[in-house]
């Protein structure tokens, strides 16, 4: 059995509208510069979304797979660019790209893309068991 800490202020799930914001940033990364485009405020407003359990993400599976690939590229340079966005085992990279594979969308090169852009050793795919 695992107790979390409680922080006050802290949202334990993710929102629809949550998502929404940052798939709207996840549209504005620039792949070519490999630089997210967000300001610090959002920065520091959505960093607490990191580390989420894999069911608190239930509301992104109706997202699209262009939307999710975004997500995908967002949340692996967001844990390398941004400070407290280190997640670990618990990177959301990991649930959606399971939920690309469950549909069968999952595009093999964005594999490579991931591991040429992180040094977390759980992405893409998690922890090995």
């Amino acid at each position: 059995m695992s107790v979390d800490v409680w922080e006050p202020g802290k949202p334990s799930s993710v929102s629809t509208e949550q998502i929404v914001a940052v798939v709207e940033q996840a549209r504005q990364v620039d792949i070519e510069q490999l630089k997210l485009n967000c300001d610090e405020a959002f920065a520091t407003d959505h960093a607490w979304m990191m580390k989420l359990e894999e069911s608190e993400w239930h509301l992104a599976e109706p997202l699209s797979a262009e939307d999710l690939v975004g997500l995908i590229r967002f949340f692996t340079l967001a844990e390398m660019q941004l400070q407290g966005w280190e997640a670990g085992s618990k990177n959301p990279v990991i649930y959606f790209v399971r939920m690309l594979k469950s549909r069968g969308e999952f595009p093999p090169e964005l594999r490579k893309w991931v591991r040429a852009n992180t040094d977390n050793r759980y992405l893409p795919n998690g922890a090995a068991l």
